[in-house]
């Protein structure tokens, strides 16, 4: 998957046909793949080793999340996902 990420903007995604269904369509539950993706950029981002903290037991556990479905995101799209940790 094609990412990068920026604090003022987010991690930008694309859309492959893997994330999709047969109309080209992405499956509901791979918005929450991208969104794991973008908390993980911030958290890199703020500084934190992950690999260090997995060393040290540490876990970074997400309690509760929403998502509204706008409108469908389809193949080929790029999307910019975002994440704020509260």
């Amino acid at each position: 998957m094609t990412e990068r990420y920026d604090s003022s903007v987010g991690l930008s995604v694309r859309v492959y046909i893997e994330d999709t269904d047969a109309g080209g369509i992405v499956y509901h539950a791979k918005y929450l793949h991208y969104m794991e993706r973008a908390r993980t950029e911030w958290v890199r981002h703020k500084g934190v080793g992950l690999r260090a903290g997995l060393a040290d037991n540490i876990s970074y556990v997400v309690q509760r999340l929403a998502i509204h479905y706008g409108a469908p995101a389809r193949l080929d799209d790029e999307l910019r996902v975002t994440a704020e940790p509260v």
